[in-house]
């Protein structure tokens, strides 16, 4: 009998599940994911059943045990992938929360851009759509890297392109390169998940048809490391003597980083924000499906509804009022921000990581302040324009 398991020792493998509630175990080192230590846990329950029995005393009768349930937390870095365009490793985390996924291919520009609009041969602008986020990759000739939303898709003949939200600072360089990159986005269909928890290496935990309640990008601070946090329910558990099936593979061993929130810029439309700190927040409400003929109760799990929410603090302006006006009129508007690595020079953007909301609202205005300046602190929402669209996380 051994004793002295190491908090640290451990790994948790990610895998989406062929069957929703079947049990998928680690297929390669690769589904391991680096996750922070402080916060991970998972909690596996059964619902107690009190027995109101009357049996010539006060005191109670045992209780039975009924649904099976297992929670979990699972705290990650906000990074993507080493390479341009890898999907990051949590991309099973991104795609159980959020259902829709795009891999975008690299593309060379044609010529005559503008500050916003690049040119495309025909075809090749079929792969985007609105809210997806693109690095140009300016640094390749002479410039900055920018890396902007896209507004519009244009497939008429002969003048096929997309238009950015923010602009360059002058006309994009003829045949300038549009970097690959891994898109999520809302879609319903959000694949279940097998999270394999080893504690200490040694103790093989199981959580079972496991989807995203909530989940929330934190720590997007001044000079800080950004974080995306997890909360998973599901149908089933277990716990077993056993070690991991592959050695842990993890992206930061070839080079994956997250960025340090400086140099990383906030919009509000097309229009830069001065602010220290935002987050977001995630939110699927769950219902779940049950059975008698389910040993654990539970058969499966649908998401019946989906929100996100905002919160920015702005520095207040000494010449207008425009975010209380917004707040005043209901009037819509976009939030768009992005953190980065670089390459050889500041002028080379890379392993970067975005997020975009098309279609927002302010329900809650406050007057704020950071060490004694005034801010707006604003609640915010956001919500779905055309559809599938309420919100895009980007890894370039």
């Amino acid at each position: 009998m051994g004793y002295g398991l190491v908090k640290d020792d451990g790994s948790v493998f990610i895998e989406k599940e062929a069957t929703e509630g079947v049990y998928q175990a680690e297929q390669a080192g690769a589904s391991a994911a680096e996750v922070l230590s402080d916060g991970l846990e998972f909690v596996p329950t059964k619902e107690l059943l009190e027995r109101n029995n009357r049996t010539s005393t006060v005191e109670t009768v045992v209780s039975r045990v009924g649904q099976k349930s297992m929670a979990g937390t699972v705290p990650t870095e906000f990074k993507a992938g080493a390479n341009e365009g890898d999907e990051p490793e949590t991309a099973a985390l991104y795609e159980a929360l959020l259902g829709g996924k795009d891999a975008l291919l690299e593309r060379t520009s044609l010529t005559s851009h503008t500050t916003t609009k690049l040119f495309l041969t025909g075809g090749e602008e079929l792969q985007y759509k609105k809210g997806h986020i693109v690095k140009v990759k300016q640094s390749e000739i002479a410039g900055v890297d920018h890396v902007s939303p896209i507004v519009e898709v244009d497939s008429t003949f002969g003048i096929e392109s997309i238009t950015l939200l923010v602009p360059y600072g002058s006309a994009f360089s003829d045949n300038v390169k549009i970097s690959a990159s891994t898109q999520f986005y809302h879609k319903s269909g959000q694949p279940t998940l097998s999270v394999t928890n080893y504690l200490g290496g040694e103790i093989r935990e199981k959580a079972i048809g496991m989807r995203p309640v909530s989940a929330e990008l934190a720590n997007f601070a001044t000079g800080q490391l950004p974080e995306m946090s997890f909360s998973l329910e599901g149908l089933d558990f277990a716990r077993e003597v056993g070690t991991p099936l592959f050695d842990p593979a993890y992206d930061s061993q070839e080079g994956a980083e997250p960025p340090v929130v400086l140099c990383s810029k906030v919009y509000k439309d097309a229009t830069e924000l001065t602010l220290n700190s935002l987050s977001i927040s995630f939110t699927n409400t769950l219902g779940f499906l049950t059975s008698t003929a389910s040993c654990s109760g539970k058969i499966s799990s649908r998401v019946t509804k989906f929100q996100v929410g905002f919160t920015i603090n702005p520095y207040m302006e000494n010449d207008d009022v425009d975010l209380f006006e917004l707040f005043e009129d209901n009037t819509g508007f976009s939030i768009f921000g992005s953190s980065n690595n670089y390459g050889a020079s500041e002028d080379e953007k890379e392993q970067v990581v975005a997020f975009y909301m098309p279609n927002c609202r302010i329900p809650e205005i406050t007057t704020g302040d950071e060490d004694g300046i005034l801010t707006d602190a604003i609640n915010g929402t956001a919500h779905r324009d055309a559809g599938n669209d309420t919100i895009f996380l980007a890894f370039i």
